[in-house]
């Protein structure tokens, strides 16, 4: 399957490069780009699967843009592509319906990867990205009525790094020396202290705990 792919960037240099090196892949098809929210808007093209969408731009910002733009379109995966790893810009984006944060210092042969991770079901972000949303989601422990509040472990967060990246059981356990069957507990301990039962409801909460 071919995948659909757009890109908002106003700096004209750094559009070009991605969208040229983006045309070579045969998994991707990607236009022209835009340089501005509302180019993209009112261009009348179809949805593309993924969006690359920077958050400095002239008019509406990437954020703004963001949260329009998924409710216009609500299956498309943007993917926020800047040089701010500010953990609140981070959070505003995944908040404003952003599938991944990724940094313009990134390789583009790893934004084409995130891009595949993204219609795979994927949350990809740069690594210091990620290791800021896990560092964060894990110093702020649930809590409920029933049960006392239950912090992840060093190797719990490492495994919920890879996870919330869309890397598979297998891929997991390869990158941090361990068996599946061990990825799989840890993952079962994530998910009893976080109360939750699938990768999505990990983004979901995530979300939560940043706007309070």
């Amino acid at each position: 399957m071919v995948v659909s792919v757009s890109i908002i960037e106003d700096d004209v240099q750094i559009r070009d490069s991605i969208v040229q090196f983006l045309q070579m892949q045969n998994e991707l098809l990607i236009d022209t780009g835009f340089g501005t929210v509302k180019d993209f808007l009112e261009s009348g093209l179809p949805a593309p699967d993924v969006l690359l969408l920077d958050i400095e731009l002239p008019g509406i910002s990437g954020l703004e843009g963001a949260f329009i733009i998924k409710q216009k379109f609500p299956e498309i995966n943007i993917l926020m592509l800047t040089v701010y790893e500010d953990k609140e810009l981070i959070f505003k984006a995944l908040q404003a319906g952003a599938t991944g944060y990724l940094l313009k210092s990134m390789p583009l042969g790893k934004i084409k990867t995130s891009i595949l991770e993204a219609t795979a079901g994927g949350v990809p972000m740069s690594p210091i990205v990620a290791k800021k949303v896990i560092a964060f989601f894990a110093s702020k422990p649930h809590v409920n009525n029933n049960e006392t509040s239950e912090s992840l472990t060093n190797r719990e967060v490492e495994v919920a790094q890879l996870l919330i990246r869309g890397d598979t059981y297998k891929q997991i356990a390869y990158q941090l020396f361990i068996s599946p069957d061990t990825v799989r507990q840890h993952i079962k301990n994530i998910y009893r202290k976080l109360q939750i039962n699938s990768r999505v409801q990990l983004i979901n909460e995530l979300n939560k705990r940043a706007a309070t």
